[in-house]
């Protein structure tokens, strides 16, 4: 009996629960909800994290070592990541890629001036590669080549903040999927995707650059002709069933992003991600 309650004890602590009938455990889902108020501009939108990213590349050596993202005193708390254009090339010895700014972690600890060496050597890099921060960062962060022993060097690469849903650096399966919302305007070129944040499938661009993996699930592929929107009307984008195994407790995590062509498309909008652990 007491071996049977410690089992039953186990099973709870794990996560799981018992339906009605007593019939076997299964696993809990979780759910967690996100709101978009009003799209007044057109382009890229973003629930449950985001990406901001220069659309140009950096051309970094020698003669010009540093690039700036973001603005000063700005609560970003993201990631800071690149994405090669291809190898860096250095005549000696090694080059390095170096974030500085103000860092915070997810305990609430903010440290000013604080680096991160994001790459350990430019030469061992390959085209499209993704890296990120381990730190997170608020205000403006700064991106320096640190030579060691070379007298010149260069490295192309896109850059930008990433901040992803990891439901508190937890691996979870996402498998349900929805947003609910409201036009305020006609959108012929209206979009929603669901992008698992992860170091594969970036492709780096020299002029017009976008942030993140390709999409998992992309709203136009699957309702085909039927993803206009329509002044005043309401629209949905549900996937459930999905069986998506996300790290998050190695740097991956899901970000929804919405596209719009056309200013206050979105009047409304109410996405859920349901996850089980």
């Amino acid at each position: 009996m007491r071996a049977t309650l410690l089992a039953l004890l186990a099973v709870v602590l794990m996560g799981a629960a018992w339906d009605s009938v007593g019939n076997a455990p299964t696993k809990l889902l979780t759910w967690k909800s996100y709101s978009h108020g009003n799209a007044g501009s057109t382009g890229s939108h973003y629930l449950a994290g985001f990406y901001f990213a220069p659309a140009t590349d950096a051309n970094l050596s020698q003669a010009s070592a540093t690039v700036n993202l973001g603005a000063a005193n700005v609560p970003y708390a993201a990631h800071a990541f690149l994405v090669a254009g291809g190898a860096g090339t250095a005549d000696a010895g090694t080059v390095s890629v170096v974030v500085s700014g103000t860092s915070i972690t997810d305990g609430g600890v903010r440290t000013g001036s604080d680096t991160e060496t994001i790459v350990a050597d430019i030469t061992a890099l390959s085209a499209n590669e993704f890296v990120e921060t381990s730190k997170k960062w608020i205000g403006q962060v700064v991106y320096t080549l640190t030579p060691s022993g070379a007298a010149t060097y260069a490295l192309d690469f896109n850059y930008g903040f990433n901040k992803y849903e990891d439901f508190g650096n937890r691996a979870f399966v996402l498998s349900d999927f929805e947003c609910v919302g409201a036009a305020g305007a006609n959108d012929a070129g209206f979009d929603i995707e669901i992008i698992q944040q992860k170091a594969t499938g970036w492709t780096y661009h020299a002029t017009a650059f976008v942030a993140g993996a390709a999409a998992s699930y992309v709203m136009t592929t699957i309702h085909g002709a039927e993803s206009d929107l329509d002044n005043g009307e309401p629209f949905a984008f549900k996937r459930a069933g999905l069986n998506v195994m996300v790290d998050g407790a190695d740097s991956e995590g899901v970000v929804i992003r919405t596209t719009t062509s056309a200013a206050n498309a979105i009047e409304a909008l109410d996405c859920h991600l349901g996850v089980t652990f």
